[in-house]
């Protein structure tokens, strides 16, 4: 794992509580307009980078999120407001400078558990492998690394509560899941790159799927759990 993404304790409520928001209550244009659950939201993490040293993998750290309220929300996309993401870099870069956009975070909202798991609905979607490196040409083309998050929930049949635990097999390290009342959740990081042609100066972006994902405040409750 070359890169690791690092999300602080008071940051994780508000990923969770915004991804559920949206899920589970209406969300109207106006009083009386139609209103619509089971939708995608969108936000940005912000805090800072640490370069690759020695054999420390690269790091970053998201100290703090926000949501993009002005977003177009959608069951199965989010589209954020460029100009909003760009205007909110540009006031944090003026008036909070020990901070920098770090990174991105959207949910997956789904029905029920059976289709979480027949598409393994904590991962990427095809588009948002090919958006992530747009987004990171368009609004942070000077940091070299970008983090992230999937926040995918779905309905449970029961409720019930289970504790964080780590994703299986060859994601264990790349995210979480947890259960909280009548509700499932999953937590799973990514990572976009700047890139430099060998034979020419010219910058590109990707998409990365070796970014493995470290949340201290889940590891305290797995490890309350094993007591």
């Amino acid at each position: 794992m070359y890169k690791v993404t690092y999300i602080e304790e008071y940051v994780v409520p508000q990923l969770f509580t915004t991804a559920f928001e949206a899920y589970e209550f209406e969300h109207r244009g106006h009083a009386r307009g139609k209103g619509y659950d089971k939708l995608e939201t969108f936000g940005l993490l912000w805090g800072y980078s640490i370069p690759q040293k020695g054999n420390l993998p690269a790091r970053v750290v998201a100290t703090m999120a926000t949501v993009e309220t002005s977003a177009t929300r959608h069951e199965d996309w989010v589209q954020p407001n460029f100009d909003s993401v760009i205007a909110k870099k540009a006031f944090f870069e003026r008036y909070w400078q020990n901070i920098e956009l770090v990174g991105t975070f959207h949910s997956h909202p789904y029905a029920n558990l059976s289709e979480v798991r027949d598409i393994k609905g904590w991962q990427a979607s095809p588009g948002d492998e090919a958006f992530w490196p747009t987004f990171h040409e368009r609004v942070a083309p000077e940091q070299p690394l970008l983090t992230h998050l999937v926040i995918t929930i779905a309905k449970l049949a029961k409720r019930g509560w289970a504790l964080p635990d780590h994703l299986r097999g060859s994601e264990e390290y790349k995210g979480y899941e947890l259960s909280a009342d009548d509700r499932k959740f999953w937590l799973r990081a990514y990572a976009s790159n700047r890139t430099s042609h060998p034979e020419s100066d010219e910058e590109g972006y990707r998409f990365s799927d070796d970014m493995g994902l470290q949340v201290p405040a889940l590891h305290d409750f797995m490890k309350w759990s094993s007591r």
